[in-house]
């Protein structure tokens, strides 16, 4: 089952996205993600936020969760912890890139976030995409016309391996002061990014 999070961001960042509903998902409006839920098509299976962004009508159908807008969340972490709480384990953030700069990298850390307890995550966009894999591996299928850079995301990472990509890395110690993880290239074979110990984060960003 997956927790899909329409977050706050531009829909026209994300509105090429090949997305449709699976069996079993719970949709998650945050703030004005609302807005693009329904572009979309799609009616949330809750909606959450201080609406200081969102201020149109609400399907009467759609549960609203407010809170006060001075808080420790953003609303798409709370629509993350929600979704946590339900008892989902993968996440897809749509609206997470695009928007204000301090909002995208709050998203990339709701990502942190979500790994940390032990959930998997990404964001999509029309030309980006992000993952992030904690002490463990992520393997990805070629993407033609993308590149894809690794990071460390949160403090060193402890034996980092990149297989299947054109500048490989054998049980190398990357630091988030150096960014030589940077626009790698698939190779055509499946791509796999291992580390060992610690927080890499992995975007995918498709040539202009």
């Amino acid at each position: 089952m997956r927790c899909v999070l329409f977050s706050g961001g531009p829909v026209e960042d994300f509105d090429q996205v090949p997305f449709r509903l699976k069996a079993g998902d719970y949709v998650i409006s945050c703030d004005r993600g609302y807005e693009a839920a329904q572009r979309f098509g799609v009616r949330p299976h809750l909606m959450v936020g201080d609406f200081d962004s969102y201020h149109g009508p609400v399907d009467p159908a759609v549960p609203v969760h407010t809170v006060p807008a001075r808080k420790d969340d953003t609303d798409t972490l709370l629509g993350a912890r929600i979704g946590l709480e339900k008892g989902y384990r993968e996440f897809l953030i749509l609206g997470g890139f695009g928007g204000r700069l301090d909002h995208t990298v709050a998203n990339l850390q709701t990502l942190c976030f979500l790994a940390e307890q032990g959930a998997k995550g990404e964001i999509r966009a029309n030309r980006n995409r992000a993952w992030v894999v904690r002490n463990g591996e992520l393997a990805l299928e070629p993407m033609e016309g993308w590149h894809i850079s690794v990071f460390a995301a949160d403090g060193p990472c402890e034996g980092v391996t990149l297989e299947g990509l054109s500048y490989p890395l054998q049980n190398y110690r990357m630091v988030p002061s150096f960014p030589i993880g940077v626009s790698n290239e698939f190779t055509g074979v499946t791509a796999h990014i291992w580390v060992d110990q610690g927080t890499l984060l992995v975007i995918a960003s498709r040539e202009v």
